[in-house]
C-alpha cells in the first residue's frame, strides 16, 4: 500500500512539474524551465540537484540501478526533463550544454527501453528517434 501510495504521489508531482516546464518552453522562459529541471531532478532523486548535473548518463543509470534493478519510472522521468532541459539550453544559444543533456537523456532511454512496454515503450521510441538515435 505505501510503495503504491508513494509512486501515485511522484507521478503526479512530476505531471505537475513536467506541465510547469512545457508552459515555460511555450512561453519561451527558458531560465523558469532549467530551474524547473533541476528542481524537479533533486526530487525524483531524492538528493541534491548539484547531484543530478554532476552525473554522466551512465552514472545516472548506475545511481538508477543501485538496488540492482533499474528504477524504470524514474529513468524515464529524468529522460523526459534532460530532453526538456536542452530545448531551453538551446533557447538560450548554450548548443553545447544542450546536447550535452539529450547524450544523457538518450543514454536513460537506451537503459529503460527494454525494461518497458506499452505506453512507455512507445514513448520513449519517440523520443529516441526525435534524438536521432
Amino acid at each position: 500500500m505505501y510503495q503504491t501510495d508513494w509512486l501515485l504521489r511522484q507521478i503526479e508531482q512530476m505531471g505537475d512539474v513536467l506541465r510547469r516546464l512545457v508552459s515555460a518552453l511555450r512561453e519561451r522562459r527558458p531560465d523558469e524551465a532549467i530551474e524547473l529541471s533541476r528542481e524537479a531532478a533533486g526530487e525524483l532523486l531524492e538528493t541534491d540537484p548539484d547531484l543530478f548535473d554532476a552525473l554522466t548518463g551512465d552514472g545516472l543509470v548506475a545511481l538508477l540501478s543501485a538496488g540492482g534493478a533499474l528504477d524504470t519510472f524514474r529513468a524515464h522521468m529524468l529522460a523526459e526533463l534532460l530532453v526538456a532541459r536542452a530545448d531551453a539550453l538551446a533557447m538560450r544559444g548554450r548548443t553545447a550544454e544542450a546536447s550535452s543533456e539529450r547524450d544523457r537523456a538518450c543514454v536513460l532511454l537506451k537503459a529503460v527501453a527494454p525494461l518497458v512496454e506499452g505506453a512507455d515503450e512507445r514513448r520513449i521510441a519517440e523520443l529516441l528517434g526525435w534524438l536521432g538515435t
